[in-house]
């Protein structure tokens, strides 16, 4: 089951494109109802352009053109070895290459060239296949001959066509005069200069590379020879200092007769064994004496394996046993005690010296380990410089070698490059060759009679379509029933015919379509009013006024226009107050409603006229002075100023029930109309229908078939 939303979003789609359906037929049929009644102006619109189309062909003087063709290759053809120097040509290069054609077949100096070979230039005969006039003498700073020059050159370029058809490389060379021989002459000409141009522009930029080539390939020989040079000075240099493990030695070892050292390799390897044995036997004598000057002497393990120093130490053991014996018995001042007691002070002196001789002697082997590794670190130094200082020279000398080596290459390709096109001089065709030759033509290509009248015709359709356009968006001329309902949506009430005085059985109709006019029937007031002046709307509203009253209705006219007044003229009174004084409070209603003389109708004259009559409409006074008459009578007819150019009519609308809009016959085409019943609207203004006044012709235009 869909969702409701689903089914609204599918509702309203469908909604949205019946509308835009439904503004499209209508839009196309208002198109068409426009076209249909301006189909005079279309017509003979367009007849007038198939007219200028015939004099055009009549009097233009018929035109020839030739056309000549020419291909162009990718590469020159008979170039020998061409095919395998060249690479591979892609599309944008073959579309940069026919284009730089295509400028050069439009250039000044190949114009100059044709003329040249044709002698055009002092011909009379080119001048009038041109049909312009030969110069006969100079201007300015110019002779005759050059301004015939610059003439002819400029003909030569204006008239010349080129194209490429599709994407080939086939050019076509077309040239338009006059005379059909002339036009195939240039056409060719064209095509063999531009042959001979590209032959010219080979053969030149062939003698430039091989000079380039020259220059480049000296250049070569004398890097080689300074490379080269280079390369022998550097070697004598180097071999007489060649330290061991250079070539020199290398071939010395190959021989079997090696160096006591062995090369630079060998011995830095034997001092680096060497270096750890020294580094080791230092850090073992630098152990042994830390242990040695840290600790007792007693405890060092050179004292204990020593066999005099075991003996002294048996021997102090003794005297000191001996020492402690005696004196348990003796005092220290006893002969013998003083014996042992020196005895064992002896042998301490005896051990002591011994140990410091120990001792020393770990010093000693200490210092001589440091010294054995610092000798040997620094021949390690010593022979890494001379491995560096080695390895240095090799560089530079495969560097010297690798220069000598892409010089002579560059020397040997450039020497072969310039002996193949030495060997091609002369043997080489151009890229462009010809294709076909133009011919003489037998039937002139200008001006073409079915293009010209197509042209005529849809130019003529166009314009003709564009005045439709253009009067049916800025006149807004009524004529008709229909015109009237095109240009603002109003239905037609009546049409008055032009004349000084219409008669009364032509308001009565107008009268009784009043009575419907509303809901209610007959609208309690009804504003009266035209787009612009003298379009008769005074006399219009006082015939109204006339036509309701002869159908039994109570009817107050109000002149409202307070500018021009005209009322009171109409119906022949002349009161001495009205509507201005009664705005103004100077008046009472009473007293200034008149009777006009008319059976049923009564006047409410303007008065004197105000200096701002806008200032009074929009005072309450209008909108009580309306409810207050609706009461007495059954309809008020207010005449009011014109809408365009003034403010009164649009306030007027908004008070009143209903607005009557007096059209003119044929006026206002300008867009007028529009812009007042626009104004109308906007004001609030609701327009019941048009009456339409001074109608000449026919009373309505009316089309059985149209239903209008």
């Amino acid at each position: 089951m869909a969702r409701p939303g689903l089914l609204i979003d599918d509702s309203g789609a469908s909604t949205s494109m019946e509308g835009r359906a439904a503004r499209f037929a209508a839009a196309a049929s208002g198109a068409w109802t426009a076209v249909r009644r301006h189909r005079i102006i279309l017509f003979v619109t367009m007849a007038l352009c198939v007219l200028a189309g015939v004099v055009f062909i009549l009097l233009s003087t018929p035109d020839y053109r030739a056309t000549a063709s020419v291909e162009v290759e990718d590469v020159p053809a008979g170039a020998a070895g061409a095919a395998a120097a060249q690479r591979q040509a892609t599309p944008s290069d073959n579309e940069a290459l026919m284009q730089t054609e295509l400028e050069v077949l439009r250039s000044r100096a190949l114009a100059e060239d044709v003329a040249r070979e044709l002698a055009l230039i002092g011909s009379r005969t080119f001048f009038d296949g041109m049909n312009v006039r030969r110069p006969e003498q100079g201007t300015g700073a110019l002779s005759q001959r050059q301004v015939e020059t610059e003439t002819v050159v400029g003909l030569l370029r204006d008239n010349l066509h080129v194209e490429l058809p599709g994407k080939s490389r086939v050019i076509r060379i077309s040239f338009t005069s006059a005379d059909p021989v002339l036009s195939a002459r240039v056409a060719n000409s064209y095509a063999d200069s531009l042959i001979r141009a590209d032959l010219k522009r080979g053969f030149e930029s062939g003698v430039q590379a091989r000079r380039f080539l020259l220059g480049e390939l000296d250049g070569a020989r004398k890097d080689l020879e300074r490379a080269e040079r280079d390369l022998a000075v550097y070697a004598a240099n180097a071999g007489a200092m060649a330290l061991p493990g250079s070539k020199e030695a290398g071939s010395k070892e190959d021989d079997g007769d090696p160096s006591p050292e062995g090369t630079i390799a060998t011995r830095l390897a034997q001092l680096n064994a060497f270096r750890a044995q020294a580094t080791a036997d230092r850090i073992a004598a630098q152990k042994r004496w830390e242990s040695a000057r840290m600790s007792s002497v007693e405890t060092l393990p050179e004292v204990l394996n020593n066999g005099a120093m075991q003996q002294i130490m048996t021997e102090r053991a003794q005297a000191r046993a001996q020492v402690v014996q005696e004196r348990q018995f003796r005092k220290d001042a006893h002969p013998e005690m003083r014996e042992a007691r020196a005895r064992l002070a002896a042998l301490d002196d005896q051990a002591e010296g011994m140990a410091n001789t120990i001792r020393a002697s770990l010093k000693e082997q200490f210092d001589v380990a440091v010294h054995g590794e610092k000798q040997i670190q620094s021949e390690i130094a010593k022979v890494e410089r001379q491995a560096r200082a080695e390895r240095g020279r090799g560089v530079q000398m495969s560097i010297l070698e690798r220069q000598v080596d892409t010089y002579r290459l560059l020397h040997d390709s450039l020497l072969q490059r310039y002996r193949d096109m030495a060997s091609q001089a002369g043997f080489q065709a151009g890229r462009i060759q010809p294709l076909d030759r133009a011919a003489v033509p037998s039937r002139p290509s200008s001006p073409n009679i079915g293009v010209t009248m197509l042209f005529a015709s849809l130019g003529g359709l166009i314009l003709g379509l564009m005045a439709v356009a253009g009067r049916h968006i800025f006149d807004d001329a009524v004529t008709s029933a229909d015109t009237l309902a095109e240009r603002v949506n109003l239905p037609l009430l009546g049409a008055v015919p032009a004349g000084e005085k219409p008669g009364a059985e032509i308001f009565a109709p107008m009268a009784s379509s009043l009575l419907l006019g509303s809901a209610a029937g007959l609208p309690r007031s009804i504003l009266v009013t035209s787009a612009q002046e003298g379009e008769g709307k005074s006399s219009t509203l006082h015939a109204l006024a006339r036509a309701l009253a002869k159908l039994d209705k109570r009817v107050l006219v109000i002149d409202a226009d307070m500018r021009r007044p005209k009322q009171h003229s109409l119906f022949g009174i002349s009161p001495a107050r009205g509507i201005s004084e009664l705005m103004t409070g100077q008046a009472r209603m009473d007293d200034v409603i008149v009777d006009s003389g008319v059976p049923g109708v009564a006047l409410l004259p303007c008065g004197a006229i105000p200096p701002n009559p806008a200032e009074l409409l929009v005072t309450p006074a209008m909108d009580s002075l309306l409810a207050t008459v609706r009461e007495r009578y059954d309809t008020v007819l207010i005449d009011a100023p014109p809408i365009l150019g003034l403010s009164d009519a649009c306030l007027l609308a908004s008070k009143a029930q209903v607005t009557l809009l007096v059209v003119e016959w044929g006026r206002n085409h300008h867009g007028g109309l529009r812009v007042a019943v626009d104004r109308l609207r906007r004001a609030g203004g609701a327009i019941i229908g048009a009456i339409l006044t001074k109608q000449e012709g026919r009373a309505f235009e009316y089309d059985y078939h149209r239903g209008g």
